[in-house]
């Protein structure tokens, strides 16, 4: 038995290893968001997603089993929007090319999902995945600090062409990086019965030092990116998931409290100072919403969604459908309504958006689940990590259209695939200890 469970590890090293590559490249054509970038990505995720089917893998729970169905209907739904039912209903979409590059999209999100729930199933792969996601995080805030230091860029943008974009990125990976800081701190039952000062020196000079270093860099390359919402729903996102956290677990460790604090405090309010953080509290003041252009559009997409509210306009066609309803007062290219809500509903209607909003609870509710149940101290920091990352982008979905970027989308469907993973073989472990 033994050699068999060693020799379908060892079957599955190259599907894992796509997974990781995936992670590597997604991020730097660009966030992927171009043609000759994303097609990669979706070989790349149908590759690891079939490979990942040979041998022998854990079963799948109800959280995969109901995100896999709502992927299901969602793929059935925008073929539906691009045939129609042939000699009864005529094609929905009003851009066939728009939505059947968003349904390779979606199918190519479908396999990356699969291929996590399935290949990220232990503490060591998930910690390899995570600080990977770290390093290229770490990366992508020192080209963006280059940027506004070296070359006077105003607005860090990393490898992405928009810097809300990058603040999205970035979002996502300091909080994977402060729940593995949380998950991997060292003998969590002393730290708690240590004093302040004490616990304080050891975030600062432990073993974790280095990571939480890494940290402090991200959160200055994000405040360098001048995202007001970025911003807002990163340190938003923090406090929220920490309340939620005691809410379920009713404690908090010391050490856990500290470093939050630490994060909250030092980074925003005097590291962040000397970086930017003065100038966009001054982008808030000035910034009206007016001249910002993204309320004013708000008017004329209620009035697109208002026609296709059930079966939408098509995925992908948003910039289609809206040119039948600007006027003189629009100048200018609208490609995306800055709203991943509107765009999303206006695209796929309720009956699409329906399903998204299945994967989406089903993932808060492995997090949470993972987060206030008895699972393992590791298990539970990495909830808090994916937790804290889901709810920012969540927040920040209300200003921009981070979802509509591959490498963002494919970091985002992370935080949800690896907690139900996690939750699953924590499951089966106790199973067979019962």
């Amino acid at each position: 038995m033994k050699r068999f469970m060693h020799s379908t590890a060892l079957q599955h090293r190259p599907a894992f290893a796509i997974i990781l590559l995936v992670l590597i490249v997604s991020p730097w054509p660009l966030g992927s968001n171009r043609d000759w970038a994303w097609p990669a990505l979706a070989i790349l995720c149908g590759l690891t997603a079939l490979t990942a089917n040979f041998g022998i893998r854990n079963q799948l729970s109800i959280h995969h089993k109901i995100v896999l169905a709502a992927f299901g209907f969602l793929v059935c739904f925008m073929l539906f929007q691009l045939h129609g039912i042939p000699a009864l209903i005529e094609p929905t979409t009003q851009y066939f090319y728009g939505t059947r590059t968003d349904l390779t999209k979606t199918i190519m999100y479908l396999g990356f999902f699969y291929a996590t729930v399935q290949l990220v199933d232990s503490h060591d792969k998930c910690r390899i995945v995570i600080y990977l996601v770290v390093i290229i995080g770490l990366l992508q805030a020192l080209i963006g600090g280059t940027q506004h230091l070296m070359f006077e860029l105003p607005r860090a943008r990393g490898s992405f062409p928009n810097p809300n974009h990058f603040a999205g990125y970035l979002e996502m990976a300091i909080c994977l990086a402060i729940g593995a800081m949380i998950a991997d701190r060292t003998s969590p039952g002393a730290t708690s019965s240590r004093s302040i000062r004490a616990t304080t020196v050891d975030i600062i000079t432990g073993p974790l030092a280095r990571l939480r270093l890494v940290i402090v860099i991200m959160v200055i390359a994000l405040v360098m990116s001048r995202s007001r919402t970025g911003n807002f729903a990163f340190f938003s996102s923090i406090m929220i998931t920490a309340a939620i956290a005691f809410y379920y677990t009713r404690s908090f460790s010391r050490y856990t409290a500290i470093l939050l604090v630490s994060i909250l405090a030092i980074d925003a309010l005097i590291i962040s100072n000397y970086f930017g953080l003065e100038k966009l509290a001054e982008r808030y003041r000035e910034t009206n919403i007016v001249s910002n252009g993204r309320i004013d559009l708000q008017h004329y997409n209620m009035a697109v969604l208002k026609d296709h509210v059930w079966l939408g306009a098509g995925a992908g066609s948003y910039e289609v459908a809206f040119s039948a309803y600007r006027d003189a007062d629009i100048a200018g290219k609208v490609a995306h309504t800055e709203n991943d809500y509107i765009e999303l509903l206006i695209e796929l209607g309720i009956i699409g958006s329906l399903p998204l909003l299945i994967i989406l609870i089903a993932g808060l509710h492995a997090q949470i689940r993972l987060l206030g149940g008895i699972a393992h101290p590791f298990e539970r920091g990495i909830a808090f990590g994916c937790l804290a990352g889901t709810i920012s982008l969540l927040i920040h979905g209300t200003a921009d259209v981070n979802l509509q970027i591959p490498s963002n989308t494919l970091l985002f469907i992370l935080l949800l695939a690896i907690p139900m993973a996690l939750d699953q073989a924590s499951q089966q472990r106790r199973e067979r200890l019962s």
